[in-house]
């Protein structure tokens, strides 16, 4: 089931933050998710079954158009469509607002989210380099990402 996380769910940011940082290199803290959740244009969007909390994805909506700050999957729970299912209800989610397109960036060696999105029917529209850093490494550039809802 997916829905929206509420200021009720408090208890469970330890298990949003356990599955950001299994899923990225800096993972964000509990503080970070819960401000960034709470801001005006944001909305926070997990996929759960029988109270686990297997995915979530973080997005922002402002003048007709989204960006995903976030998605992450907890890793025993990967492969199985949750994500896919969150990048769907999100779309629609914004095309009944009418907004026109989402946005997002991507590493450009991260090749499960690339086919994630692929999939999603996002295409690229841009490239940022040296966008991400890496600890004892160069910095990845990042590919721009945009899904059409219009």
């Amino acid at each position: 089931m997916i829905r929206r996380v509420v200021e009720a769910d408090a208890a469970v940011w330890v298990q949003l933050t356990d599955i950001h940082a299994a899923s990225f290199e800096r993972g964000w803290s509990a503080a970070e998710l819960q401000r960034m959740a709470a801001a005006a244009h944001n909305r926070l969007y997990v996929f759960e079954s029988e109270g686990a909390w297997m995915s979530f994805l973080l997005l922002t909506a402002v003048a007709g158009e989204g960006e995903i700050l976030t998605v992450a999957t907890a890793p025993q729970h990967r492969g199985q469509g949750h994500a896919g299912r969150l990048l769907a209800h999100a779309a629609q989610a914004l095309a009944a607002e009418n907004a026109e397109a989402i946005c997002l960036e991507v590493a450009v060696d991260n090749g499960a989210a690339r086919a994630l999105y692929d999939r999603a029917g996002f295409k690229a529209v841009g490239l940022r380099k040296a966008y991400y850093a890496r600890a004892g490494g160069p910095a990845v550039d990042a590919c721009i990402l945009r899904l059409a809802l219009a």
